[in-house]
């Protein structure tokens, strides 16, 4: 029977990660953010259309205006503070063996990819990303149903230099550890 260790690492063991290691994304990635809030806004104007048509909207006028006003501040609130706050916190990271992603304007999330679980890379565009000249770059890992990380708002051809750059890096990766287990 093997015997197996797990030691507890000191947390000054662990490799640092500091804001400054981040690198941002695109500044275009802002106007993304605020383009993908117009549906909402294209939403309301209808609502809005139909509450000031209706036979209801010389009696109940103060009702019109409180089924309009909540979605329309919200959406210019998000626009205003959410967007430019996300950009701000939305970076990657790329170190010798790992790939960090960190988001969230509200909700902060930091995610992490090893080099060694990377399986498949894939930079796509949508139809407003294309327009932006944005893309994302997806990384998929062993395991994962589907892409484990995405980081969005990154230049076309910076998605494609980073995409080839982890592509390198795993074909050296893998090719130095079959010589490792070819040396006797």
């Amino acid at each position: 029977m093997t015997v197996h260790e797990n030691p507890v690492l000191p947390s000054d063991r662990f490799p640092p990660l500091s804001e400054t290691d981040y690198t941002r994304v695109a500044p275009a990635y802002v106007t993304q953010l605020r383009l993908s809030l117009l549906p909402m806004l294209l939403f309301s104007v209808p609502l809005w259309w139909i509450l000031f048509q209706g036979p209801w909207s010389l009696t109940l006028p103060l009702l019109t205006l409180l089924a309009l006003v909540p979605p329309m501040l919200l959406v210019v609130l998000l626009a205003l503070i959410w967007a430019p706050r996300r950009y701000r916190l939305t970076g990657y990271c790329l170190r010798q063996h790992d790939l960090h992603l960190r988001t969230g304007a509200l909700w902060q999330s930091t995610t992490s990819v090893t080099f060694s679980r990377i399986q498949h890379l894939e930079v796509t565009q949508g139809p407003l990303e294309r327009l932006l000249g944005l893309a994302r770059l997806l990384v998929y890992t062993a395991g994962g149903s589907g892409q484990d990380l995405a980081i969005p708002g990154l230049q076309r051809a910076h998605a494609d230099q980073l995409r080839l750059y982890v592509l390198e890096h795993l074909n050296q990766t893998r090719t130095m550890s079959r010589v490792d287990e070819d040396s006797p």
